[in-house]
């Protein structure tokens, strides 16, 4: 069977062709540039998979799928209003797809197709009850309980970058304050060191890695200056970590899975995040769901969007 997949992101899109087995026969990519309107956008992503199929030599696929930002509508097959898509309120995206193909198409939220990705051919296969998080720029998660996907009421759940760590915390830019996403997606750590520096005063390597340009300050860095023992950066990473910990020490107690899989950021650091992750995650859930469940990273590393496009037409033919 032969999966036409879509990943559309913020910064970039992916079109790929693949099996229902995690077999990527071929893959391209583009520049999303959102700012250009969704119908633009759209058509250039339906000329791009043209020329992916062309190029594979097939003459049809047997489904499309769709991984896009949520949060999205998954029974209307919508993407609605996504906060790196400006302008993108209610995109019809499956139907234009299924008329230029004539084939089931399929979308899902970019991390509930990750989640699936890790269920289908990762880490998770054969795990019952698994969560995946994102853990990159923002934080975002999926959630399979008992081998099945967990949609929520309004295709919502998953969303654990925006559950509460400390009401008092940083504005998240959702509205909400001390989000799980403000304590430990990328985007916001950064930004809240530059912010210390500035208002502490603080003598960092972080001013000297950046070229004197704090704003130029990222992730990466501030990994970089922990492992070199600044002791600004040190400081900063243990509370990450027990940020980190206190989140999914929650996410343990609340689903009990199997097996937690992390994104990007923990795949880059690698036993630098993961041992002292562990060790905190005592702390803050009790032992015996915790000894219960495996903390991986993720195995699938770029390929995980292709593949969670081709998991979420996978997992929606065979559920007819």
């Amino acid at each position: 069977m032969n999966i036409l997949g879509i990943d559309i992101g913020g910064t970039k899109t992916s079109v790929c062709i693949g099996t229902e087995s995690g077999q990527l026969v071929l893959e391209r990519r583009m520049t999303t540039r959102p700012e250009e309107g969704p119908d633009k956008v759209l058509e250039k992503i339906m000329v791009l998979a043209r020329a992916v199929m062309a190029q594979s030599g097939l003459p049809d696929v047997d489904a499309v799928g769709i991984a896009a930002p949520g949060p999205v509508d998954v029974k209307r097959g919508a993407m609605l209003a996504p906060p790196n898509m400006p302008g993108w309120d209610f995109v019809p995206v499956v139907s234009y797809f299924t008329e230029a193909f004539h084939q089931p198409v399929f979308m899902n939220n970019d991390a509930n197709a990750c989640a699936l990705a890790e269920y289908h051919f990762g880490r998770g296969r054969g795990v019952a009850n698994l969560v995946y998080l994102t853990h990159s720029t923002g934080m975002g998660g999926g959630v399979i309980v008992n081998g099945r996907l967990v949609q929520g009421a309004t295709d919502m759940a998953g969303e654990v970058g925006h559950f509460i760590l400390d009401p008092q915390g940083p504005p998240c830019p959702c509205g909400l304050h001390g989000c799980f996403e403000v304590y430990c997606g990328g985007r916001n750590v950064s930004l809240r060191l530059q912010q210390k520096i500035v208002a502490e005063g603080i003598a960092t390597v972080l001013t000297a890695k950046a070229g004197g340009r704090l704003a130029a300050i990222d992730f990466k860095m501030f990994v970089e200056a922990a492992r070199e023992q600044d002791p600004f950066a040190v400081r900063e990473w243990q509370a990450y970590v027990d940020r980190l910990a206190q989140g999914i020490g929650i996410i343990i107690m609340v689903l009990n899975p199997d097996m937690v899989v992390l994104g990007t950021i923990a795949c880059q650091t690698g036993d630098f995040l993961m041992i002292p992750l562990k060790a905190c995650l005592r702390r803050f859930a009790w032992g015996t769901a915790l000894n219960a469940c495996r903390i991986e990273t993720s195995t699938l590393g770029a390929n995980i969007g292709d593949l969670g496009a081709i998991a979420v037409a996978a997992e929606g033919l065979k559920a007819g």
